[in-house]
């Protein structure tokens, strides 16, 4: 268990990072990167930007980090 919790907290925040950095990045071009929530049929427009996503990706991925660390001390 410790160990898969540290693969997907390591991996949700490579994934949260790469969120935020194509962010920057898109923005630098002058593009708005964000993701529709809404249903565009119904001209519902819920606009969340990429960095909001990536960093509650990586706060899902700290959380999974440390709670590797914490089984750590208890699995002995």
């Amino acid at each position: 268990m410790r160990t898969a919790l540290l693969w997907l907290g390591g991996l949700l925040c490579v994934i949260g990072i790469a969120l935020i950095a194509a962010n920057g990045v898109m923005s630098y071009m002058g593009l708005g990167a964000s993701y529709n929530l809404g249903d565009p049929t119904k001209f519902q427009f819920i606009l969340v930007p990429f960095w909001q996503i990536g960093l509650a990706v990586a706060a899902v991925g700290t959380a999974c980090l440390w709670g590797s660390r914490r089984l750590r001390g208890a699995v002995r």
